[in-house]
């Protein structure tokens, strides 16, 4: 890997992006719009001040820039100088000009000139492999506030992530699943995927950073078997099918228990109807049992407390199901239940 400095003008990185030759998308980029107003005005504020910043990284193929990061930085003086927000009314003034709720056009001329003659320090990689680019992504993002879920993706590599990545854009996820827009921008809705693929590796684990980051690396070393692929897409459409319409409860915390029984019932040909467990599903949440909710408290990610909150569910699961009423059997169980 080699590693060339240059600087970049605001208003030709501008021309380049309008052009499409600066690419954002690389598959371990953070979204766009992490960035809250105040945090992009201080940004903005901070370009027209002078004040350092840390340089853009990338990578660089024919005239298109890949940036590796730098994505929130570019994104935010792009916008901007599109006139796309207004500063927020906290931003502090430059050399005695306020600027607070100003949007780019109603700036000075001498202002506007100062952002875009901003020179971005940028550090353009050569000869760079997939690995590399990871483990890049990784470091650069150990100092800055990323949420583990970020920089887990930076380790994960490309195959995986692409598959979690598919799961976490399956109807059930995006139309059911409870998270807000800020949560999906944060890559929650994949962490949940991860979570979920964590006990299907073993059922006995925690969700804690050290035990998803350890579980990753195994996971990166591995290829997904396409069988296990399938059985995690059936379980999407039958949830997708069983929740009609969004409820409360279909959030981070209890998807993941959720996800495994509704896998388990499949691994074992327990047929139960998409409605059926649906209902079920009501009635579990509607009434939790204590220990399912004293392990929702603090510290719900530790191995033990995971643990119970899938004891518990899987029992009233069973409860509720025995009545053979209440559960299609195939022929096979059907003897077996006969003959018991």
């Amino acid at each position: 890997m080699k590693a060339l400095k240059t600087s970049i003008k605001t208003e030709r990185l501008l021309k380049m992006n309008r052009a499409g030759n600066i690419n954002f998308q690389l598959t371990i980029q953070r979204k766009e719009g992490i960035w809250d107003k105040k945090r992009k005005s201080l940004f903005i504020h901070s370009l027209l001040t002078n004040c350092p910043i840390p340089p853009i990284y990338a990578t660089k193929e024919a005239r298109t820039y890949h940036i590796i990061d730098g994505k929130q930085r570019l994104t935010t003086v792009f916008s901007f100088i599109e006139n796309e927000f207004a500063l927020d009314e906290e931003t502090p003034a430059v050399q005695e000009t306020s600027i607070k709720g100003k949007r780019f056009q109603d700036l000075p001329d001498d202002l506007q000139q100062q952002l875009l003659s901003f020179a971005f320090d940028v550090i353009r990689l050569e000869e760079i492999t997939t690995a590399e680019l990871e483990q890049l992504f990784y470091r650069l993002n150990q100092g800055v506030p990323l949420r583990k879920i970020e920089t887990t993706r930076a380790i994960l590599g490309g195959q995986v992530l692409r598959f979690v990545e598919e799961i976490a854009n399956t109807p059930f996820f995006q139309e059911k699943v409870n998270l807000s827009k800020a949560a999906r921008k944060r890559f929650v809705d994949q962490e949940v995927v991860l979570q979920i693929l964590m006990l299907l590796h073993r059922r006995d684990t925690g969700f804690s950073s050290k035990e998803m980051e350890a579980f990753v690396k195994e996971l990166k070393a591995k290829e997904l078997q396409e069988e296990l692929k399938t059985k995690i897409q059936n379980v999407c459409y039958y949830l997708n099918e069983a929740f009609p319409v969004k409820k409360k409860f279909l959030k981070k915390l209890h998807i993941p228990m959720i996800f495994l029984l509704a896998l388990e019932n499949q691994e074992n040909d327990r047929i139960i109807p998409p409605k059926a467990f649906g209902e079920w599903a009501e009635t579990f949440f509607s009434n939790l049992p204590s220990d399912y909710f004293a392990a929702s408290q603090s510290g719900s990610a530790r191995k033990e407390n995971v643990q119970t909150r899938i004891q518990s569910m899987r029992r009233h699961h069973h409860a509720y199901f025995a009545d053979r009423k209440k559960i299609k059997l195939l022929p096979s169980q059907e003897k077996q239940a006969a003959d018991a």
